[in-house]
């Protein structure tokens, strides 16, 4: 009796490729909100136009015959919040930058003691990570207890993908932070819409629109003075593109911080290097490669320079830190 023959466990080329097509078709109807949010979050062009032409029409349909309650349902389950909505991030009026006469003294927040530290909340983009890492480090770990958490490309021009002030509010509501330090804007090129106008980043217009909306985050974060919420927009960059928008996003935080009970702007761009350039800084008497390739976001070693500065304006508010911190 001849031995049974085994089926070689091989498919066709051509088969294989069909299967791909399949499961890639049925992840994007099952995901198909995500697909619309990547859309959203590119700047307008012709790719952006194709992307949400086919995003759009399959989210309509993976909505209509439930591909979505699945994702939804997972989400609910590990208490995943949505972060996008309607908001006053989007529009508002520009009153939330007029002078508060609170801002006139300093004010005073909860000192820590080794019975009863204070937890501190680092978010912000990407650039958020390494400069939390390292500031948690620097501070006294039995005063400070420091939570670190980036959300990744994501800035306050595009709240399509991410809505900043949804998200702090969900934040502040489930951490209920004593002190908050935003490390964000290495993402934050796209136009703004004022009035129904486009504003590109080298306009005052767009200048004023980031400043308003950094107040409207700020005061979510801070709940209107309670805690002090320290924010870092971006340092210098080696693109000559990005470093003009940059400028304007400094001048458009500090112009809120000054509005804003308990904010505080801690600027890393005219400061670090005298606010020229380099791949390379000068730390602890040692040339330290600062950058990453991007020519942007701080390397883990660079991160030190930055987190410095954060500590010191920490320090004018919390005296345990001020002897450290000359």
């Amino acid at each position: 009796m001849e031995p049974r023959r085994r089926h070689p466990l091989t498919m066709a080329a051509g088969q294989v490729l069909g299967v791909m097509v399949i499961a890639l078709g049925i992840a994007a109807l099952f995901n198909s909100a995500a697909m619309v949010r990547a859309g959203e979050s590119m700047k307008r062009g012709n790719t952006r136009d194709i992307v949400l032409s086919i995003a759009r029409p399959l989210d309509d349909f993976a909505g209509a015959v439930g591909f979505h309650l699945p994702r939804d349902g997972l989400d609910k389950a590990f208490s995943q919040q949505s972060k996008t909505g309607r908001s006053r991030l989007e529009g508002g009026s520009t009153a939330i930058l007029r002078a508060n006469k609170r801002k006139q003294r300093r004010q005073g927040f909860f000192q820590p003691t080794r019975q009863h530290e204070v937890n501190l909340f680092v978010t912000g983009d990407s650039e958020a990570q390494f400069v939390g890492e390292v500031l948690t480090d620097m501070l006294p770990s039995d005063l400070f207890d420091v939570s670190v958490v980036a959300r990744n490309a994501t800035g306050l021009t595009n709240p399509e993908f991410f809505n900043w002030e949804i998200n702090a509010r969900q934040e502040i509501a489930a951490r209920h932070p004593d002190a908050v330090v935003m490390v964000i804007g290495g993402n934050d090129g796209f136009n703004v819409a004022v009035n129904g106008q486009l504003y590109g980043p080298d306009t005052p217009q767009w200048q004023l629109e980031y400043a308003r909306r950094t107040a409207v985050v700020m005061q979510d974060l801070g709940s209107n003075g309670t805690r002090p919420v320290y924010w870092v927009p971006p340092p210098t960059a080696r693109d000559t593109e990005f470093n003009k928008i940059f400028a304007s996003q400094n001048k458009a935080v500090e112009q809120a911080a000054r509005a804003v009970p308990g904010a505080r702007y801690v600027d890393i761009y005219s400061t670090l290097n005298h606010g020229r350039y380099s791949d390379v800084l000068k730390i602890d008497g040692d040339k330290v490669l600062a950058r990453q390739a991007d020519g942007i976001h701080f390397s883990r070693a660079g991160a030190v320079a930055p987190a410095r500065l954060i500590f010191r304006a920490m320090a004018k508010d919390y005296e345990a830190l001020r002897d450290a911190s000359n």
